[in-house]
């Protein structure tokens, strides 16, 4: 039992006399826990302070993804009907290494470049490609095998082919000649591989990365690879509008068996077309061989 006193002052007002300040005593007697009841706490609510727009924090999207994001795949048409498997296959290809990638990456080729053939989802499959090619936390053989990709697509096609494929060639052509600036540190920088097919798409388009580009080009023609030496010397009178010599397409002795082959089989192609077909072929040919020397 807890007893206590509680004081409670109060004040009386008598006429002529100062106040009266008298004190009313009350016991109070009861369990010490009706005394000592809790009260009830309230955190007060704090509004967490405004960050400035420019100083928020935004997730981290890759150039790649970002790419893909722009672009409404299932609405364009690829080689098997609607282009919605291409972000799938991108999103393998700069996976984990592994025989999932590798088939992605041949399957790749079949959606906007099948037997050489262009689609409607080719032209904004370029820029995604694009954005492989320059990812520099991407393995060698990926970025490698994304610029041969491009090389083919960018790549003159052969005459007689219907009009409206024509039309699209021209499209890609033009597109692919945009974004060589943005593959100049690629070309440049990029492994000896990524060089070579790159190189070879300055060639079939026509147009170099940078006028540092087109120097580096002049100086791979010193190149101790011979075959790397003949197809620098095209690319470099494709990419500064000089029409290709002949036995300088033709190389004998140098050029691999097969591309001599294709040299006769076009034969009547113009050089400028012809010289471009060498150095794709040849390209294919030395990324290849490189690639498995490294293995």
């Amino acid at each position: 039992m807890l007893r206590g006193v509680v004081t409670n002052p109060t004040v009386t007002d008598v006429p002529g006399r100062c106040h009266d300040a008298r004190v009313d005593t009350v016991e109070v007697v009861g369990e010490a826990e009706a005394v000592t009841a809790e009260r009830e706490t309230v955190e007060p609510e704090i509004a967490a302070p405004a960050v400035p727009a420019d100083q928020r924090v935004i997730p981290h999207v890759s150039e790649v993804e970002a790419e893909l994001g722009a672009v409404d795949w299932q609405g364009l048409q690829g080689a098997f009907g609607p282009a919605d498997a291409f972000p799938a296959l991108v999103r393998a290809v700069v996976g984990p290494e592994g025989p999932e990638r590798d088939e992605a990456l041949d399957l790749l080729w079949q959606v906007v470049n099948h037997d050489g053939a262009l689609y409607e989802a080719s032209l904004p499959a370029l820029r995604v490609l694009a954005a492989v090619v320059r990812d520099e936390g991407l393995a060698e053989e990926v970025r490698s095998g994304v610029a041969l990709l491009l090389l083919t697509m960018g790549a003159a096609h052969l005459p007689g082919e219907p009009a409206e494929q024509v039309d699209l060639q021209l499209e890609v052509l033009l597109a692919a000649q945009e974004l060589l600036p943005g593959l100049d540190a690629a070309f440049l920088g990029g492994p000896r591989t990524l060089q070579v097919a790159l190189l070879a798409v300055q060639a079939v388009t026509g147009e170099a990365t940078s006028f540092a580009g087109r120097a580096a080009i002049a100086r791979l023609i010193a190149s101790d690879d011979p075959l790397l030496a003949a197809i620098a010397s095209l690319a470099f009178d494709l990419v500064s509008g000089a029409v290709p010599a002949r036995g300088a397409v033709h190389r004998p002795g140098v050029l691999d068996e097969d591309i001599r082959e294709l040299i006769e089989d076009y034969a009547d192609l113009t050089d400028v077309t012809l010289a471009g077909m060498v150095v794709s072929e040849t390209a294919f040919a030395l990324v290849d061989r490189m690639l498995t020397a490294e293995e």
